[in-house]
């Protein structure tokens, strides 16, 4: 199609929130990536004791630093990733998260530290020739751990200027609140630090608050670029951009809105879209007038078809959710789509309140004044 549009979205993270999302009749949008997981292995243990002391232990999955001491009996250190049962008769501590616990068992009193992890134990302290163990001990527990993403996504109605809340269960649709505006937001985002960015009429990058709808005018793009119908994240604290009218992915400043030239796409983009992919460490793009996913090197600015889709795009939005790497697409109807980058199938799991729609947004962790 002749028209340009793109979605993408942020949420602003202190007093600002921006979105993720797609363009409109003139626009396209940017979406926003996946998440990435990390353990680790125990490091080290060490202990010293005076008198009998007994523990039995195994260890694997969380992480941290523990520490403990027992009034003249015993001395243990265990630094690294452990999760372990000690068999005794005095505590019982469960530690999650990176918190620390302070624990007292009779003459045993020690701290504990850790890190996206659960350690389970109990402890036995026996006589020691010089300390002493006392008969009753206490018993912690931390919380800790990112919360997941929330299942919905953002999108503008742009043509009731709507912020709407969309489940991506079943497409069901909340409206939010009302922007005080009459600009065309072809592209939303969320920004790694959950803030929400939209594109201003494919011209200057604008942070929407979620909660209240206040728009904070960040700045223009410049260096006349335009038709920037898609926003995502960079996987740092600015944003990627794909311009149609210049046919050239662009990186964008979230401090001023001024944007740098990546790289030409070497594709002609009409309407079109992108989002960020943490397993791809790259962009998904939709281009409406050919109907193809592709991918596009954050290096180089290059887009790559990866896929025909058996869907003919209008407008488009999407995003991929960083709940569960799910991508998600909206058009010239009121479907909202999930489209698998493997096979090209897309497929509606429902109707959204928007007759035509051009961008979509998730967040990088829950929105408490929106809910799960």
């Amino acid at each position: 199609m002749g028209r340009a549009q793109l979605v993408g979205g942020c949420i602003l993270a202190a007093s600002i929130v921006a979105l993720p999302g797609c363009g409109d009749d003139t626009e396209m949008s940017a979406g926003s990536g996946a998440s990435s997981s990390s353990s680790a292995d125990s490091d080290s243990e060490s202990s010293t004791s005076q008198g009998t002391s007994t523990a039995t232990g195994t260890g694997s999955s969380s992480s941290g630093t523990a520490s403990a001491s027992a009034t003249g009996t015993t001395t243990m250190t265990t630094t690294g990733m452990t999760t372990g049962t000690t068999t005794g008769t005095t505590s019982d501590v469960t530690m999650t998260g990176p918190e620390t616990t302070t624990m007292t068992t009779g003459g045993v009193t020690g701290n504990t530290e850790g890190t996206d992890g659960t350690t389970d134990g109990s402890g036995t302290d026996s006589s020691g020739s010089t300390g002493s163990t006392g008969s009753t001990g206490s018993t912690g527990s931390t919380g800790g751990g990112e919360e997941e993403p929330p299942e919905w996504l953002l999108s503008i109605n742009n043509k009731t200027h709507m912020l709407q809340k969309v489940s991506i269960i079943d497409a069901t649709t909340e409206d939010l609140c009302k922007l005080n505006t009459n600009t065309s937001y072809p592209s939303l985002t969320f920004s790694r630090s959950n803030v929400l960015y939209a594109s201003a009429a494919g011209k200057a990058l604008d942070a929407i608050d979620p909660c209240t709808c206040e728009i904070t005018p960040i700045g223009p793009y410049g260096g006349n670029i335009a038709g920037v119908n898609g926003i995502t994240s960079d996987q740092n604290v600015d944003l990627f951009g794909v311009s149609s009218g210049s046919d050239v992915t662009i990186s964008i400043d979230t401090n001023s809105g001024v944007a740098a030239i990546v790289g030409a796409l070497g594709e002609n983009f009409g309407t079109g879209g992108a989002t960020w992919s943490d397993a791809l460490q790259g962009l998904y793009a939709i281009n409406g007038s050919t109907d193809f996913l592709y991918t596009i090197d954050p290096g180089t600015g290059k887009a790559k078809p990866v896929v025909k889709m058996n869907f003919d795009f209008g407008t488009v939005g999407i995003e991929l959710h960083p709940g569960n790497q799910v991508i998600y697409a909206c058009s010239s109807g009121p479907d909202l789509y999930t489209v698998d980058p493997k096979t090209g199938s897309v497929d509606s799991i429902g109707k959204m309140a928007q007759l035509s729609c051009t961008n979509l947004a998730a967040p990088y962790k829950p929105v408490d004044c929106i809910g799960p």
